[in-house]
């Protein structure tokens, strides 16, 4: 299995932003298998505090806003994370920034997830700074979203490693997803969208 890395961080003097990094850790026993494709849990290290000390917490997005809640708990205010107006900066529509949809494909995994359960893994998403770098591919993934059995993967293709310009992209291919392969009965959704640039983006459901 190929290892998958991703990276967000920004620059410390710049206000409202967390800034940390993804390194691999050991493959994740309990991510639901994807044939072809290498899934990874992600260990982020992340700041408690504007400029302040950093940990190191193992999971998805949402298990790094739910430990540094109980490590700090005005990390969001501090880092101004639920600001609409930063959470909207981040969430730049993905064509017009240079990445272009090639397809998409609603049968190529077959586990629902929850609809308002990735609605809400795509807000965690929109507020993280940075850029998301993913390790050499092809079929190597990131867990980057994960509650309720509902998860977001981002998985590389390319033989080498990608860096896209935003979180918030991952979160757009993934509301493609939502768009073209409509939820079922407007409770559950599933699927994958390949960019041009060999990326893609799935929806599915997960053990979390």
């Amino acid at each position: 299995m190929l290892p998958s890395v991703i990276t967000y961080g920004a620059i410390l003097a710049m206000p409202q932003v967390l800034p940390a990094v993804a390194i691999p850790t050991v493959a994740n026993r309990d991510a639901s298998p994807i044939p072809g494709y290498g899934i990874e849990e992600l260990t982020w290290e992340v700041e408690t505090t504007p400029g302040g000390p950093t940990v190191n917490i193992t999971g998805t997005i949402e298990n790094v806003y739910e430990e540094l809640e109980k490590i700090n708990p005005t990390f969001v205010s501090d880092f101004g994370l639920h600001d609409p107006d930063h959470n909207l900066s981040l969430a730049a529509p993905v064509e017009p920034r240079g990445y272009y949809y090639k397809s998409w494909d609603c049968d190529a995994v077959t586990w629902w997830a929850g609809l308002s359960n990735i609605q809400a893994g795509l807000v965690y998403l929109n507020g993280v700074p940075g850029k998301p770098s993913n390790g050499p591919g092809p079929g190597n993934c990131g867990r980057v979203s994960c509650s309720y059995s509902s998860a977001i993967y981002w998985c590389n293709d390319n033989t080498f490693t990608k860096t896209i310009d935003s979180f918030g992209y991952i979160s757009g291919a993934a509301q493609s997803i939502i768009n073209k392969c409509g939820p079922s009965m407007d409770y559950y959704v599933h699927g994958q969208v390949f960019m041009t640039d060999n990326w893609n983006v799935m929806i599915r459901g997960a053990y979390c």
